[in-house]
């Protein structure tokens, strides 16, 4: 879905540059922030249609991100990003699709596909 609007947010700027520059060169519309009370703040101002999150975040951690977009029922896709434990509430919380850490391009641009595709 060319076009879609995708919001990245990792607290690791490497991590973060290599997943917008992958996207954008797919022609999606990407924003990035680099913590979660920075997400809330721009799900809250503009939903996109897909968010990366990060897990392991300072600030606000990717798990209570999306608490707090469940508590306001604000409905968006969420794919985690994470290298640690992967926990099944995630799914109960609304997560689309689970990408572990490291993760590759093909992986990456595949998981995205499906979720915006609503295939997930």
């Amino acid at each position: 879905m060319q076009g879609a609007r995708i919001l990245v947010v990792d607290d690791e700027p490497a991590i973060r540059s290599f997943v917008v520059a992958v996207l954008q060169s797919e022609g999606y519309e990407v924003h990035e922030v680099s913590d979660g009370r920075s997400a809330l703040a721009a799900i809250q101002a503009q939903p996109p249609d897909l968010v990366l999150l990060d897990m392991a975040m300072p600030v606000l951690s990717g798990d209570r991100v999306l608490r707090q977009l469940s508590t306001e029922r604000i409905a968006v896709p969420v794919i985690m990003m994470t290298a640690g434990v992967i926990s099944a509430r995630w799914r109960q919380e609304g997560v689309a699709a689970i990408l572990p850490k490291p993760f590759d391009l093909t992986e990456l641009l595949n998981l995205v596909a499906l979720v915006l595709s609503g295939r997930h």
